[in-house]
């Protein structure tokens, strides 16, 4: 409710506003009937809250026009301003005391103005003080906010860069293949690497890179994806599945894996005569999501030496370290290194979180 009135500054200033006076008029009356007062000392305190309310009201025009002035000028204002104001402040007090109890004023309580001027410009000048905090709160969130989403819009044109990059590189394979198979009179399996390649490509274009999916459609994306390779490359691919059954809940960046397993493709499967496989494995520890990704080709040294190093591991890794990083803070890990029995393993860990 706080952070919907903050977004709507008319609402909120007439809701503190409003508020405020009324409390500050039920205050002064009941300070005057712990002097002994009666009942009919409501009036002076209404007269001088509604005086206050519209002395202040003038002052929120000052204070608007000279908002983008620098601080010290603005600063100045609110003070002179506050220190004429209070005069017209105490006086309309003074006159409603007078009113009702003209009998109670002495001579020598004429000094008794000033100490009383002194508590209506401390009045003024903690309205102008609320005033500017919340505006300038305001500010702050709005400026917050406008980051925020600058920021998040430069991390979905990254990440959409990042998709349409590695895309046509996948793309250009596959037809390529599908060209090939063809030629050869391959018909039949030229026709359905070209339906799972719609497939793929279909769901790749729906899955916004920002948004939050289940491990189950991220993984069948995955299954999409590697299935076009596999008519591609024939027995020189091979896939093995290790998913808990349990995590297929869990909700995960959408795209998440693909740049893992596009590189493993690209240096551990298509440069060996002989291919080789990708191992997929999800566990659910606690309360921590495992996902490892392994590959049994030729390792990191090989990569690192690779020309195309840049837009391949690094840049993929870096968006999924950035993604997560984003989401799970210090509670998350990407770690990539040479697998034991030869290849790269690229292991990731964040907090289960499902919906």
């Amino acid at each position: 409710m706080l952070k919907n009135l903050l977004q709507h500054r008319r609402r909120l200033f007439w809701l503190l506003q409003i508020s405020g006076w009324a409390g500050y008029a039920l205050m002064n009356f009941l300070q005057g009937l712990a002097y002994d007062r009666t009942p009919i000392y409501i009036i002076p305190s209404l007269v001088y809250a509604l005086s206050g309310f519209c002395l202040t009201l003038v002052m929120r025009q000052i204070y608007l026009r000279i908002w983008n002035q620098p601080p010290l000028a603005m600063f100045t204002v609110a003070v002179l301003s506050s220190l004429l104001f209070a005069v017209v402040f105490e006086a309309s007090r003074v006159l409603a005391y007078l009113n009702l109890y003209p009998s109670d004023w002495q001579i020598e309580a004429w000094w008794e103005v000033f100490r009383q001027y002194s508590l209506s410009l401390y009045v003024l000048l903690a309205w102008s003080a609320l005033y500017f905090g919340v505006k300038y709160y305001r500010k702050v969130e709005q400026q917050r906010a406008q980051l925020l989403e600058a920021t998040t819009a430069a991390q979905t044109a990254q990440l959409k860069m990042l998709r349409y990059q590695l895309n046509p590189h996948f793309l250009f394979n596959t037809l390529n293949a599908v060209s090939t198979l063809i030629l050869a009179g391959q018909n039949d399996t030229a026709n359905r690497m070209v339906v799972k390649l719609s497939h793929f490509l279909r769901r790749s274009l729906e899955m916004e890179p920002m948004q939050m999916v289940s491990l189950r459609d991220e993984l069948q994306a995955i299954r999409e994806y590697l299935e076009v390779e596999q008519i591609r490359f024939a027995e020189r691919l091979s896939i093995h599945w290790d998913v808990d059954e349990q995590a297929y809940s869990a909700q995960v960046p959408s795209l998440l894996l693909q740049p893992i397993i596009e590189n493993a493709i690209k240096y551990a499967i298509a440069p060996s005569v002989d291919g080789g496989h990708i191992e997929i494995k999800v566990s659910l520890l606690d309360v921590t999501l495992h996902i490892v990704v392994q590959d049994n080709g030729p390792g990191l040294d090989h990569q690192r030496n690779r020309p195309s190093e840049a837009s391949g591991t690094g840049l993929g890794l870096e968006n999924i370290r950035a993604r997560l990083r984003a989401l799970h803070g210090d509670l998350q890990s990407v770690i990539i290194e040479d697998a034991p029995e030869g290849g790269v393993r690229v292991s990731l860990q964040m907090p289960y979180e499902h919906e």
